[in-house]
């Protein structure tokens, strides 16, 4: 009779729904699911400065500034790497005894990107990025030992349970090679606020 389903139709019918549930709910851009995971590459662009030339006791800044290239894809959290702002001291250097942490900073840092801790070492995120959206990582840095030093940084997409999860594309990834004098910079204090500052 027109309009009436036989039950074996029904029953066809739901499994065949079921299958298109299923199949939907494998699939997509869920960036906590697949690009998380490492399952598809982001696109980004990033901008960086830090002064290459620098003194001893005088407070830079170095700026990271990232883009989300994707048209449509929000990265899950964007983050930044960041390596040689230590150094490792040699055993020779270590005393009679072990040391907890063998590390000594090259640049002391004195503000870190706001709210951008993590778990991760050297490691700062600033949550989720949309498409064609741009965020800025700065750090306050202190040289503390004289000479020419290698600074690298690269961005990630997320951070996992294995780590940064990098991204790809564009600028992703650079360095800077930086030479810290000698000799500090001349300061005076601000009567104002009391605070060392660069004389001029």
């Amino acid at each position: 009779m027109p309009g009436i389903w036989s039950h074996r139709q029904v029953s066809t019918l739901a499994l065949a729904a079921g299958l298109v549930v299923v199949i939907s709910g494998c699939g997509g851009d869920d960036p906590k699911i697949e690009d998380a995971s490492g399952g598809k590459d982001f696109r980004v662009s990033a901008r960086a400065s830090f002064d290459q030339q620098q003194d001893l006791a005088r407070t830079r800044t170095l700026k990271i500034t990232v883009r989300n290239e994707e048209q449509h894809r929000t990265l899950p959290d964007v983050a930044v790497v960041l390596k040689g702002l230590q150094r490792r001291i040699p055993e020779a250097d270590n005393g009679a005894g072990r040391v907890a942490d063998p590390r000594r900073p090259i640049w002391v840092l004195d503000e870190p990107p706001a709210g951008g801790q993590t778990a991760y070492v050297d490691t700062w995120a600033l949550g989720k990025l949309g498409p064609g959206e741009e965020k800025t990582f700065r750090w306050r840095l202190t040289p503390t030992v004289a000479g020419t030093h290698k600074v690298t940084w690269r961005v990630a997409a997320a951070l996992d349970e294995n780590g940064p999860v990098q991204a790809f594309g564009g600028k992703d990834a650079g360095s800077f090679t930086v030479r810290v004098r000698d000799t500090p910079a001349a300061t005076t204090i601000d009567p104002d606020t009391g605070r060392v500052v660069p004389a001029t």
